[in-house]
């Protein structure tokens, strides 16, 4: 007989959401899973311990849904942060993570409790450039662990505070710092507009435009100096972008502020991940996805990230002009 395991998988940057996508064969045992992302700014870590769960002819949409069936007792694992560069180690303290305003997202999955274990960073000094160890200790079994490094906050050092768009085949050069353990990159750009009612002053607002440029980039060796990493955005994706997120509305009056770019990263766990998958996908695959872990002992993902934004960059006067009147936006009302 078959024995399906169905395990959580954690989104990349929270413990709020959740995959369903692991399907997973094996002879019964019991498997511990773990996902965390490690982010040495933050003031709280978190990580998501479940165990594997055994369906022999039952229902296992049903199954996952028993909060009993996925995470384990209080008293059946003891999960333990180590930081090994600094030779100190704290026992994680098992919570409902809502407490912490990290609700599960919609899924089969118990959404209640919604279990996690975590320790503060004045319980345990965490800094980039850090190695850490995560160990899950279960009684009568033997230890799974998981080894990472902390990347270092990167500094987003272009543009600078002005930036000129029109010239649509000159690209706009996003540069950032390279930081050790960096192997995988997200881009994303914010845009802060005014909207303005003269008809109706109480409706006037300020919208936030989310335009995630790209996501999951891995740099080539012309993207990829000694210490930047760089990323080219052609001028004119700027207009389409917002000419195709606001609509056409004549009692409206727009005016562009600024914008804001975010570069987030992740570690080479993340990278790995995915060539695993993606070299087993497509028409010469074997049609059953090879599952990644670096959790030693059990299957899951224990890896590092960070971000840094970069805020308020303006538009110079001629990029403005063609906000006002060029092809993608000239119907939108800037002003």
């Amino acid at each position: 007989m078959q024995l399906r395991f169905f395990l959580f998988a954690l989104t990349v940057l929270a413990l709020a959401g959740c995959r369903n996508d692991f399907s997973l064969e094996a002879d019964y045992q019991d498997v511990p899973v773990a996902y965390a992302y490690f982010n040495a700014d933050d003031d709280r870590h978190f990580v998501r311990v479940e165990k594997a769960f055994l369906e022999s002819g039952g229902n296992a949409e049903a199954i996952a849904g028993i909060a009993d069936s996925i995470y384990y007792g209080a008293e059946n694992a003891t999960v333990i942060l180590e930081n090994i560069s600094r030779n100190e180690s704290r026992e994680m303290e098992r919570v409902d993570a809502r407490d912490f305003g990290r609700n599960r997202a919609d899924g089969i999955f118990a959404q209640s409790p919604n279990i996690a274990y975590t320790l503060t960073d004045q319980e345990l000094l965490l800094s980039g450039g850090n190695k850490i160890r995560l160990t899950i200790q279960r009684p009568g079994e033997p230890d799974a662990v998981a080894e990472t490094d902390l990347i270092p906050e990167l500094e987003v050092i272009r543009p600078g505070e002005m930036v000129r768009v029109d010239d649509y085949p000159r690209p706009v050069a996003i540069v950032w710092s390279k930081e050790d353990g960096a192997a995988i990159y997200d881009i994303t750009v914010f845009f802060t507009i005014r909207e303005l009612y003269p008809s109706d002053p109480s409706r006037n607002r300020t919208v936030r435009l989310e335009w995630p440029v790209v996501s999951g980039f891995v740099p080539g060796p012309e993207q990829n100096s000694t210490n930047r990493v760089n990323y080219d955005i052609q001028s004119e994706s700027f207009y389409q972008f917002i000419g195709g997120a606001l609509e056409e509305d004549s009692d409206v009056t727009r005016r562009f502020q600024f914008f804001d770019v975010q570069v987030a990263a992740a570690g080479q766990e993340v990278l790995d991940r995915r060539n695993l998958e993606n070299a087993n996908a497509g028409i010469t695959s074997s049609q059953s996805l090879p599952r990644y872990s670096n959790l030693l002992g059990g299957l899951g993902l224990v890896t590092s990230n960070t971000s840094s934004l970069k805020e308020g960059i303006q538009f110079d006067p001629g990029s403005l002009d063609s906000l006002e009147g060029g092809i993608y936006t000239r119907d939108l009302g800037f002003r």
